[in-house]
């Protein structure tokens, strides 16, 4: 029966997509599977649901065990619904960066830890959005608002996604690809995240001394190709809401350091796809003077997502038994395989520049509600055209502590070109300290 599946489907399909087609359907990987099931019962009743139980109810005729590809896609028209169109459009195989085929699982509980938990009710006791429309009060950690009830609420979880208390990334490829979708240019640099605030996993009080109310940093050092190397930055986060983020960027070939702005923080990273202000999908600093926004929240929705997995450094997918998970660049097309897809309940957020300046003009966010984080993104430009579309996977821990990012697709459909994230990295690295926020060094640490 597979071969008569696959045989139909050769003549718009690659031979490279079916050899990963037979990957999906051989994989041992299929699910997150909890450590904990009792933590997961009671992330569950705090949470008030489970999203496996909300799901189901859309394009019922789509179930787990099913493949969907360029070939069949059409034969399933509820799959509209489960999909963002920008997506769902990319499964025709003449599409700028065609889809690879979709396996469908049943849908997982996910869940965070302990630490988490005790800081969501610890929060929920007086968070609050303040009179400015954006600064939120009241909060030390876990979910920010665990029910959100408007967009200025639902921001509030791209702005304090769960990171864990750190992680490192060693390395991050940034890979792009040109109008014919092939490779172009490969980029490595060593990422580093920690919280220095509302700590959650294994330094409940944070970074001190901490006079300056960094809630976190995000930092890097690139180390490929050549006339990148060496190349650092900084980018610290303050709670104050009024307050600017600190960005400062160590520009090896030049031996300097440069202060960024806002307006920097809008550039694109060295000819790719992603700007300073994607990274984590939503990286802008929340203000009321500079770029400001407006936040919608919009109605939510059953979609399917990329299945999230557990690895950790130096472990890489591959020796980690996820080698179903990958990119794909042997033959016409190159194809991002996420190893399976699954049925999430989602809220979602328009968010729209009421600054004409700013790169885009509105924004709309997918948020998972067991884990508080972001997996899919569609950018507008100032024309109103769909520019940039953002999918991603997560590579979360099975005890509930510790997150990665495993690979993201970022595409630019007005250009046709695309950048792939591919990670490989350590959950809550507990050697990570102040020195990782400081620009200077980094750089000595690239030589």
């Amino acid at each position: 029966m597979i071969f008569k599946m696959v045989k139909k489907s050769l003549p718009l399909i690659s031979m490279a997509v079916v050899a990963g087609f037979l990957l999906f359907l051989a994989s041992p990987c299929d699910a997150w599977t909890t450590k904990d099931p009792q933590l997961a019962e009671d992330f569950a009743k705090m949470l008030g649901f489970k999203v496996k139980d909300k799901v189901g109810k859309v394009a019922p005729e789509i179930k787990a065990g099913m493949v969907i590809d360029s070939s069949n896609y059409k034969d399933y028209p509820g799959l509209k619904e489960l999909l963002p169109k920008s997506l769902y459009d990319r499964l025709d195989p003449n599409s700028f960066a065609p889809l690879a085929p979709m396996k469908i699982v049943e849908t997982d509980q996910y869940h965070l830890g302990r630490g988490w938990m005790a800081k969501t009710m610890e929060s929920a006791k007086n968070i609050h959005i303040a009179d400015d429309g954006v600064t939120l009060e009241g909060y030390v950690g876990g979910f920010a608002f665990m029910h959100p009830k408007n967009g200025a609420e639902l921001i509030q979880w791209a702005d304090n996604p769960y990171l864990g208390d750190s992680f490192a990334m060693r390395p991050m490829r940034l890979r792009l690809y040109t109008r014919e979708n092939k490779p172009e240019r490969e980029m490595r640099q060593h990422l580093n995240v920690s919280r220095y605030m509302n700590c959650t996993d294994w330094r409940p009080e944070g970074l001190k001394p901490n006079p300056e109310q960094i809630h976190y940093v995000i930092s890097g050092t690139f180390i490929y190709p050549r006339d990148i190397s060496g190349t650092s930055y900084v980018r610290k986060r303050y709670i104050p809401a009024d307050k600017a983020d600190e960005f400062l960027l160590y520009i090896a070939s030049m031996r300097r350091i440069r202060r960024m702005s806002g307006r920097d923080t809008q550039d694109p990273i060295f000819g790719s796809d992603m700007l300073w202000d994607d990274y984590n999908i939503f990286w802008q600093k929340l203000s009321t003077t500079e770029f400001p926004n407006d936040y919608k929240m919009l109605p939510s929705v059953e979609i399917l997502q990329p299945t999230y997995i557990d690895y950790d450094w130096p472990d890489d997918r591959a020796s980690a038994g996820y080698t179903d998970y990958n990119i794909d660049e042997s033959g016409e097309q190159t194809y991002m395989n996420f190893g399976s897809w699954q049925r999430r309940w989602m809220y979602v957020v328009e968010i729209t520049s009421k600054d004409p300046a700013y790169t885009y003009s509105k924004r709309v966010l997918w948020n998972e509600p067991e884990q508080q984080v972001q997996t899919y993104e569609e950018n507008y430009d100032q024309a109103g055209r769909l520019w940039r579309t953002w999918v991603r996977d997560y590579n979360n821990s099975e005890t509930g502590v510790g997150c990665m990012e495993d690979l993201i697709d970022i595409v630019d459909v007005v250009n046709n070109h695309r950048t792939m994230l591919d990670f490989k990295g350590h959950k809550n690295p507990t050697w990570m300290g102040a020195d990782y926020g400081d620009v200077r060094f980094l750089s000595r640490k690239a030589k």
